[in-house]
């Protein structure tokens, strides 16, 4: 059941057209945190300004690590590179920010409701900071990196058929750094591999 879930996810993400994915990383959450901004405040429930923010975090970063995975681990299957490099650091690394995502969730809804008590203090604020989302946010930055560099070395190695080195896929590097707008260039090619590699 679990695998028949992943395979489905995967099947989904490697064959979505590019603005689907844009929609689903970018238009929807920024869908949810605009009325924030620009409806006026009595038509809005209070709720929407604390939950909004972080509610549109979790669901951009569970889709687009979601997207990494399914390439990642799919073409790494599929074309063989099992036994030209290794997938278990991408394998850990690829649900850290989703965990540090949730977890930013949880701490902003404690926080919103320790405001509303009145219980959130400056010192609440630099305890949690130190303890929690400084070094949550350090681990993030370095698995966010790694992900996107194993997803463009993957993407190569598929398109070329053989080992890529750095030099070789720095382009697919920096798309998946101009997030979201790279996603528009590299999709298209997704799915022209995974029709590749599906037909075989």
């Amino acid at each position: 059941m679990a695998e028949e879930i992943k395979y489905k996810i995967a099947k989904w993400f490697l064959s979505a057209s590019n603005w689907a994915l844009f929609f689903l990383i970018f238009i929807l959450p920024l869908a949810i945190i605009v009325p924030s901004f620009f409806m006026p405040a009595y038509f809005l429930n209070g709720a929407h300004f604390f939950f909004a923010p972080g509610i549109a975090l979790v669901i951009c970063e569970v889709a687009i690590y979601l997207w990494m995975w399914s390439v990642g681990n799919t073409y790494y299957k599929m074309a063989g590179f099992n036994n030209l490099f290794s997938n278990r650091v991408f394998r850990f690394f690829v649900w850290i920010p989703v965990l540090v995502s949730l977890l930013f969730l949880i701490f902003w809804i404690s926080g919103t409701s320790m405001l509303g008590m009145g219980r959130l203090s400056i010192a609440n604020m630099l305890t949690g900071a130190l303890l929690f989302l400084i070094p949550l946010e350090l681990l993030f930055m370095v698995g966010k990196f790694y992900c996107f560099y194993f997803t463009s070395k993957v993407i190569k190695s598929a398109e070329n058929k053989e080992l890529a080195k750095f030099d070789d896929f720095i382009s697919e590097f920096i798309l998946l750094l101009l997030f979201p707008i790279g996603i528009w260039f590299i999709q298209p090619r997704i799915n022209k591999l995974y029709k590749k590699l599906k037909d075989k």
